[in-house]
């Protein structure tokens, strides 16, 4: 199973990490860890479960302070 060092070194993302704030395709949400695809799960406001997402399709990241850190598929 990969690791989110996996993860960040594989698909070059080293500011990724568990609990980060994301909006995906529009979506808010926090990063719940990696799975076996290399991709991660994300836990959407409101949801309970996680849903596999792409790191770099429609993805946005956020720091602790709510700025963008990086944008992908805009």
């Amino acid at each position: 199973m990969p690791t989110m060092e996996d993860l960040r070194q594989h698909r070059q993302l080293p500011f990724v990490r568990r609990g980060m704030r994301v909006e995906v395709n529009g979506r808010p949400g926090r990063i719940a860890g990696v799975n076996s695809s290399g991709n991660l799960n994300v836990i959407f406001d409101g949801e309970a479960h996680s849903v596999n997402c792409h790191p770099l399709w429609q993805m946005t990241y956020f720091d602790k302070a709510g700025n963008v850190v990086a944008s992908y598929g805009d």
